[in-house]
């Protein structure tokens, strides 16, 4: 045998053991994939569907949604008595808020076009159960741009099953 045939021989011998190997690796894969077990779940997901801001008295108003309470707090704005008043510093109000429930948050912005010391009330209304009023004051004399945040505990760790509705009321 020449030098030329035995290159030639090894060349087959190492072209058929690739094709071998490249044959073993794919039933393996096959065989990985046939044995992976696979897992189907479902998702649920919720949308917010159906909110209205009523805003009628030159006050502006932010919806900032629903989350989760981390810390309870007592109530703050609830009686026109002793109403939580727009400054430079923001305001906070709400009800009782314990820690875990959820908590709807609006915040209320105050212009100068509304008159000074002039009282509204800040209502939510989530399906057909009414959270507060928080009450809420301007300054003398009204300022642009000062906020209140408001804040209802709806007094549960969910929100009711969807589709459902809420709005907010300030008069």
């Amino acid at each position: 045998m020449t030098k030329l045939g035995k290159t030639s021989r090894h060349v087959r011998l190492i072209e058929r053991a690739g094709w071998l190997v490249a044959g073993k690796v794919c039933l393996t894969l096959l065989a990985l994939v046939f044995a992976a077990s696979i897992t189907v779940s479902t998702t649920t997901y919720q949308a917010q569907v159906g909110s209205a801001v009523n805003v009628t008295n030159s006050l502006l108003a932010t919806d900032k949604g629903f989350s989760v309470a981390s810390t309870g707090s007592t109530s703050n704005g609830t009686s026109c008595s002793a109403p939580v008043t727009f400054s430079p510093s923001p305001g906070v109000e709400n009800t009782n808020i314990t820690a875990g429930h959820f908590v709807y948050a609006i915040q209320v912005n105050s212009t100068s076009t509304v008159p000074s010391n002039a009282q509204f009330n800040v209502t939510f209304v989530l399906g057909s159960t009414v959270y507060g009023p928080l009450c809420i004051q301007t300054p003398s004399p009204s300022v642009d741009g000062q906020m209140i945040d408001c804040k209802f505990d709806i007094g549960t760790n969910s929100l009711p099953s969807s589709p459902y509705s809420f709005r907010v009321i300030i008069v």
